[in-house]
């Protein structure tokens, strides 16, 4: 569960013009990435970075979802 500062933060960046879907799924697999060498190599995994994680999965979350229209104009 996110505190009130990390919704904030993720609503604003869902709601961003300027980062594309791509710059979400890129920042989710550099994270990721990240992530998995820490560890494979067995160094500490810093709190901070499964924040950052959290906020830009809850984000990329809700744009998808911003997005999403389930009855779409030109159906009918």
């Amino acid at each position: 569960m996110l505190n009130e500062e990390a919704k904030a933060l993720s609503d604003g960046l869902a709601h961003s013009h300027e980062i594309t879907d791509y710059d979400f799924w890129r920042a989710l697999k550099s994270i990721e990435d990240e992530l998995y060498w820490l560890e494979r190599n067995r160094w500490p995994i810093p709190i901070d970075l499964i924040y950052v994680r959290a906020i830009v999965r809850t984000a990329r979350q809700k744009r998808l979802f911003i997005a999403y229209d389930p009855a779409p104009f030109d159906a009918f």
